[in-house]
């Protein structure tokens, strides 16, 4: 009896490590049309929230510097969650390269998520993903890794062509032309200037009537 009761507050404690990922891999066609987004981008930063003792394991966040958007908004970051572990099928993203992503929305309805991640995104071991080549166009069959990080034919079929993010207000450079705007002073200078010219013409029209 005591041996069965340690057990159950062991598993009881710690959730989702005594489960394995099985995963039935849809086709990429099915996938595409199930995403809410999909894109390639640079992993550029992962946090997790903040955890309570005696409850579950938060997913992990990682933060997507993207360069391509194949379907959903043309946004130039987003911010999809993952189970920590791969035996709950968390997919691991190193920081720094670049992964051609399928994220899903409505993880805490779907019962993935024990932790609320704060974010509408979430994809998993179970999706499409693929680390690639660095790169910032539509891909190509050699910008794949082999085994199972290949672009298949039939993945890049459903990727078809994507579009670019939109530039960001802070990736937009300052006025038409890509030029700076000059500072204040540069204005306040011509004025006086111009003033001072007009003042000394008329002061010289006077004195020629005279």
């Amino acid at each position: 009896m005591a041996v069965l009761l340690l057990l159950t507050a062991a598993l009881a404690v710690t959730p989702g490590t005594a489960c394995a990922c099985d995963c039935i891999f849809p086709a990429p066609a099915k996938q595409m049309r199930e995403a809410e987004a999909v894109f390639t981008g640079t992993a550029v930063a992962a946090r997790r929230p903040e955890r309570d003792p005696f409850g579950p394991i938060p997913p992990v966040v990682y933060t997507f510097r993207v360069d391509h958007v194949y379907k959903g908004p043309p946004s130039a970051e987003f911010e999809v969650a993952t189970p920590v572990e791969e035996a709950g099928c968390g997919r691991r993203f190193d920081t720094g390269s670049r992964y051609l992503v399928f994220a899903e929305q409505g993880a805490m309805g779907s019962g993935l998520f024990a932790a609320d991640p704060g974010v509408p995104l979430y994809t998993s071991l179970c999706l499409s993903n693929r680390r690639v080549r660095p790169g910032d166009g539509p891909l190509r069959k050699e910008d794949g890794f082999q085994d199972v990080e290949a672009l298949t034919d039939d993945l890049l079929a459903a990727l078809r062509t994507g579009a670019a993010p939109r530039a960001t207000a802070a990736t937009t450079r300052p006025g038409a032309s890509g030029a700076e705007p000059a500072p204040l002073w540069v204005y306040g200078v011509t004025a006086v200037a111009v003033t001072g010219l007009a003042l000394a013409g008329w002061r010289h029209s006077g004195r020629s009537r005279r």
